[in-house]
């Protein structure tokens, strides 16, 4: 069905509208990644990495801490507001044919790499459960709970009612606002601490017919979005994904061949491979993100060496004085009071 290319990426669609979520907030960090400029979040076929959404989400997080960011997002977030995925879930005959082909062409939103959905019935219950990355505990909380509400919001969109899950399930604790949750879904049916994620619907919820079903136009949508996902390519090429996902790996205290190998669906051989197609290896990017990492920490943050070297991988701030006296021929104390240079005008 989708070409891997696209793994490791998500739409322009998803990425805008939580770009859009931090309105009047610093973005600067956002910025300064080439997959965020405005011309990308504006192109319908574009595709961001990952690891740049995940820096949009880290912002979220931040910008909003100890709320539910991600359910909140959604209240503000008609059909239509993550395009053609949002109309799969509408036309169908019946929300379980919506929702099952909403699964199916997950790619049209998200990552096929990072997220994995499974439609589950047992004759009571419809049951779409949710995984998400390996990164920090905030982020994947902040992204489970968004995918389950995505879900909510448009089952109840679609059946033009306020549609009550007859389960959900999270695989956290319960959050401080678990009362608010409660609200938000409808229903405190809700288990926390379970083995996975997912959001249950009655037999009698998805059977009814939907009133804004078309005859025919579900498989029209389908098949427009095989062609859409055949045509959509990402912004960043290989080697700019890889240095995004080993970049992602620092800040999340992640990094290994495995892990970020893993962030681009592949093995670590293949991984190893596809380096030296490209002329270097994993030691040698490590290390080139680990510096760039370092010297960012030491001209922007006031903290001290033991923290920076814990963040970027060494045992003390003895090992990392020996590093940037290596790359810099200076103290760490020496890096800091530098001044910055100003940017370049051309």
């Amino acid at each position: 069905m989708q070409s891997s290319v696209i793994n490791g990426t998500v739409s322009a669609h998803l990425t805008r509208s939580l770009v859009g979520a931090m309105t009047g907030a610093d973005t600067g960090r956002l910025a300064r990644l080439p997959d965020l400029a405005p011309e990308v979040l504006t192109d319908d076929l574009a595709r961001v990495s990952t690891p740049s959404l995940l820096t949009v989400w880290e912002n979220l997080v931040l910008l909003e801490p100890h709320t539910l960011i991600g359910p909140l997002i959604l209240e503000d977030a008609p059909i239509g507001t993550f395009g053609l995925w949002d109309y799969l879930i509408t036309t169908g005959a019946t929300l379980r044919e919506s929702l099952t082909q909403a699964v199916d062409l997950l790619a049209v939103i998200g990552d096929p790499a990072a997220e994995k959905l499974i439609v589950e019935e047992d004759g009571r219950h419809f049951t779409v459960r949710h995984a998400t990355g390996t990164w920090g505990p905030d982020l994947v909380q902040a992204v489970d709970l968004f995918a389950l509400s995505l879900f909510l919001t448009r089952a109840r969109a679609a059946a033009g009612r306020h549609i009550v899950p007859s389960r959900v399930t999270i695989t956290h604790r319960p959050p401080r606002q678990a009362r608010q949750l409660a609200g938000l879904f409808g229903t405190d049916r809700i288990q926390y601490d379970a083995p996975y994620n997912s959001i249950s619907f009655s037999e009698d919820d998805v059977h009814a017919p939907l009133p804004k079903a078309q005859p025919g136009m579900d498989r029209i949508l389908a098949h427009h979005a095989e062609l859409v996902l055949a045509s959509s390519r990402p912004v960043l090429g290989w080697q700019d994904r890889f240095r995004a996902a080993l970049t992602a790996a620092f800040q999340e205290d992640a990094v290994s061949l495995e892990n970020v190998a893993q962030r681009l669906t592949m093995s670590p051989r293949t991984l190893q491979r596809r380096l030296a197609e490209n002329d270097t290896t994993w030691r040698a990017q490590v290390e080139s993100v680990r510096h760039e990492h370092t010297m960012d920490l030491l001209r922007s943050t006031d903290l001290p060496l033991d923290s920076i070297a814990d963040r970027v991988g060494y045992s003390d701030a003895r090992a990392l004085r020996r590093a940037v006296r290596r790359w810099q021929g200076q103290a760490p104390r020496d890096v800091r009071r530098a001044p910055r240079r100003a940017p370049s005008a051309g």
